[in-house]
């Protein structure tokens, strides 16, 4: 019985032990937790780093998330950052994260414009058919061509257009992006009047390159061989117009002198 007791007795005495070293430690873990969040309410914003942002300057950023040098960091919330700056249509995504213990870093993706429309009004649309508007004040200047021969209203801006007409043009401009195509810097505009027959309107000259809508990837290919391989490009402002409709050639007409 006496044996029994005292392993009793000192079963109790490590468990009451354990108890109050447990409680130690939560006691200290609420000292640390309490501690670092002092500190880091003192921690304030010195330096904001954006990366990622062509079209949109800086100050459009920090007008779009609203944070400015000097705020405390517990009142900067990412997650809201982020949201307030994908109301902007030429953000595609965005993030926004700490570096302790005065620098945010904010980094977006924006959306590539591949064309300019017009339906009244002068806007772009991306690679993806998302109208955009032109960011106001930019010095971005874009080398862009212009699409022709759609009716009606380009869209709404910030949503993809449900214009064929419009997402067709960007399909073949996109074409001629992934093959690398020398063509892509001369294109002024692309005509999708007619899906069966449509143009390209070249800078330097102004020719015109007319191809079958259906077939574009087979002639356009043609043509950037054609003009990597074999045209001087001296005389391209001679041509009147290039016509890749037929199988088996390329015709050229050059202009009347």
């Amino acid at each position: 019985m006496g044996r029994r007791k005292k392993h009793s007795i000192r079963a109790t005495l490590i468990f009451l032990g354990i108890v109050a070293a447990l409680s130690l430690l939560a006691y200290a873990n609420k000292k640390v937790e309490a501690f670092m969040q002092n500190r880091v309410s003192e921690f304030r914003l010195r330096n904001i780093r954006i990366h990622g942002n062509s079209a949109l300057t800086r100050q459009d950023i920090l007008n779009l998330c609203g944070v400015k040098p000097g705020q405390g960091y517990l009142k900067i919330k990412p997650a809201l950052i982020t949201r307030k700056l994908m109301r902007s249509p030429f953000i595609k995504s965005a993030s926004a994260v700490y570096s302790l213990p005065s620098t945010l870093h904010i980094t977006v993706q924006e959306r590539r414009p591949i064309a300019f429309v017009y339906d009244g009004k002068l806007r772009l649309v991306d690679d993806e058919g998302v109208i955009l508007p032109i960011p106001k004040g930019t010095r971005h200047v874009w080398n862009l061509p212009v699409i022709q021969g759609f009716s009606g209203s380009a869209g709404t801006v910030g949503k993809r257009t449900t214009q064929a007409k419009i997402l067709k043009a960007v399909e073949v401009l996109q074409y001629v992006r992934f093959i690398k195509s020398p063509l892509n810097p001369i294109i002024a505009a692309i005509d999708v009047s007619n899906p069966k027959t449509m143009y390209l309107t070249l800078t330097k000259g102004g020719a015109r390159v007319r191809f079958d809508g259906r077939k574009y990837q087979d002639e356009l290919y043609v043509l950037t061989q054609y003009i990597r391989n074999y045209l001087d490009w001296k005389q391209l402002a001679n041509i009147e117009y290039i016509d890749l409709r037929f199988a088996d050639r390329l015709i050229i007409k050059n202009k009347r002198g």
